[in-house]
C-alpha cells in the first residue's frame, strides 16, 4: 500500500511540474527539508532509546543539509527572494548540499559501533555549511555550476559523477561490513545511497532548470530523504517502544523472585491455550503445591535464606514438569502447575512424579529437614467451560485435605511413640 501511495504521489507531483514547475519545486524541496529536519529531531531525540550512533550522526548531518536545501529553494530561478542571483547560485547550493549529504552517507560506514562526539560533529558541520554559504552568497568564489544559455558546467557534472561513484561504492562497502552495523541500519542507509546516486545521475542530464530530468532528480532526492526518515523512525521509536512494552508485559506476568509466571501470567497462559486443548480432545490438570512448615525455615535461618529456598524449589519444580506445562508462583510459598493435554490418570501420574522429586530434593539438604510439600489437584475435561475460580478452589481444597491428612498422621505417630 505504501509503495502504491508513493508512486501515485510521484505521478501527481510530475503533473504539477508540467503545469507549474516553480510550485512543484517548492513542494518537493519543502517536503525534503521537512524530512531532513525530522531526521535531525528523531536521530537526536531518540538516541537515548536506540543507541544508534549512525542515525545520530545522520541527524546532525541532515540538519545542515536542510539549511543548504532551504537556501537553494529561496534562490531558485523565479522565486524572487534573492533577485540578484541568477541560476548559478541555486545550482552551486545544490552541489554544496549534495556534497554534504554524500560525504555524510559515506562516513556512516566508519561510524558503526563507535561513539561520536555530538558537539564536535555539530561544530564541524556548522563550519562547513557556513563556509559554503559565504563562498556562494557573500564572497562568490565557488566554481560556476550553471551558465545561462549553455547549461551545466564541467565542474558540476564531474562532481555529480564523483558523488555517484562514492555513493555506489559506499553502498557496496556498507553491505560488506553489514555485520558491524546495527541491525537494520545498513539496509536503510544503503538504499538511501542508491536512490541518491540515481538522483545525482538525473541531475547530470538537464540543460533547463525547469526540465524533466531536473524534476525526476528532485523526486528521487525526496525518496532518499524519506527512506532515512522512516528508518530512523522505526529503529528510534517503534522498535524500542515495542521492546519496552514487551518487557513491561513480561514483568507484569513474571514473579520477580523465581522468574516463573505469577498469578496473572498463569491465567493469561491458561486462557490462551485452553482452546488448543479442546480441539485436541484433551483435558487440563491443575496442581496446587504448598510448602509445609516453611515458616519454621524463615524463623530458624532468616527470610533471605527462605527466599533462596523458594528459588531452589522453583528451579526443582521447573526441572520436573514437562516442557509444555506451566509452572507458576501463586503467592508466598504456594505454587501452581498447569498440566496441558492430559487425562485424569496421566495427571495423577505426573503429580506422583513431582511429589517424589521434591521429597528427594528436601532429603538432600540438612537445613530443609522438617519441610514438606503438599499437592492438591483438580481436573478439567475437554469440552467443559474454563472456570478458573472453581478449578483453583477444587485444587486448593484437595491440597488442604492432604495437609490435614499429614497432620493427623503426625499426631497418630506421636501418640504411638509416647510412653
Amino acid at each position: 500500500m505504501a509503495v502504491i501511495l508513493s508512486l501515485l504521489s510521484g505521478v501527481i507531483l510530475y503533473f504539477v511540474s508540467e503545469v507549474n514547475y516553480l510550485f512543484f519545486h517548492a513542494l518537493v524541496e519543502g517536503f525534503a527539508i521537512l524530512c531532513a529536519a525530522l531526521i535531525y529531531v528523531l536521530g537526536t531525540k531518540t538516541y537515548h532509546h536506540s543507541k544508534n550512533d549512525s542515525f545520530l550522526f545522520l541527524g546532525i548531518a541532515y540538519l545542515h543539509v536542510a539549511i543548504l536545501d532551504f537556501m537553494h529553494t529561496l534562490t531558485y530561478k523565479g522565486m524572487g527572494v534573492f533577485p540578484a542571483f541568477d541560476s548559478d547560485a541555486p545550482t552551486q547550493l545544490w552541489i554544496a548540499g549534495r556534497f554534504l549529504e554524500t560525504i555524510s552517507l559515506f562516513l556512516v560506514i566508519f561510524i558503526a559501533h563507535r561513539k561520536i562526539n555530538r558537539k564536535a560533529v555539530g561544530a564541524v558541520y556548522t563550519a562547513v555549511t557556513t563556509g559554503f554559504l559565504i563562498t556562494i552568497m557573500v564572497y562568490p568564489v565557488f566554481p560556476a555550476c550553471f551558465i545561462e544559455g549553455q547549461g551545466l558546467t564541467t565542474f558540476k557534472i564531474w562532481n555529480e559523477y564523483a558523488f555517484i561513484a562514492l555513493l555506489l561504492g559506499g553502498a557496496y562497502a556498507l553491505y560488506m561490513r553489514r555485520d558491524r552495523v546495527m541491525a537494520g541500519s545498513w539496509k536503510v542507509i544503503s538504499l538511501a545511497m542508491i536512490i541518491t546516486a540515481l538522483s545525482e545521475l538525473a541531475f547530470t542530464l538537464y540543460t533547463d532548470v525547469y526540465g524533466i530530468s531536473n524534476a525526476v532528480g528532485h523526486l528521487l532526492k525526496v525518496a532518499s530523504y524519506y527512506v532515512i526518515f522512516e528508518g530512523i523512525m522505526i529503529q528510534g521509536i517503534e522498535e524500542p517502544y515495542s521492546l519496552i512494552a514487551s518487557e513491561l508485559k513480561e514483568m507484569a506476568w513474571t514473579d520477580a523472585l523465581t522468574g516463573q509466571f505469577n498469578r496473572q501470567g498463569m491465567l493469561e497462559e491458561m486462557a490462551k491455550h485452553w482452546p488448543e486443548m479442546t480441539e485436541a480432545d484433551k483435558g487440563m490438570g491443575l496442581l496446587v503445591l504448598d510448602l509445609d512448615n516453611f515458616k519454621s525455615i524463615n524463623d530458624r535461618y532468616g527470610h533471605l535464606y527462605g527466599d533462596e529456598v523458594l528459588k531452589a524449589f522453583s528451579e526443582r519444580l521447573a526441572e520436573t514438569v514437562r516442557d509444555n506445562d506451566i509452572a507458576c508462583r501463586f503467592g508466598g510459598d504456594e505454587f501452581v502447575v498447569v498440566l496441558r493435554g492430559v487425562d485424569f490418570n496421566k495427571m495423577m501420574r505426573i503429580q506422583g512424579r513431582i511429589q517424589t522429586a521434591l521429597d528427594e530434593w528436601i532429603r538432600t539438604s540438612e537445613r530443609l529437614q522438617g519441610l514438606g510439600v503438599s499437592i492438591g489437584s483438580a481436573f478439567l475435561a475437554a469440552g467443559d467451560s474454563l472456570d478458573m475460580d472453581r478449578l483453583l478452589r477444587e485444587a486448593d481444597t484437595s491440597m488442604y485435605a492432604v495437609k490435614e491428612s499429614k497432620k493427623r498422621a503426625a499426631q497418630d505417630q506421636t501418640l504411638l511413640t509416647s510412653p
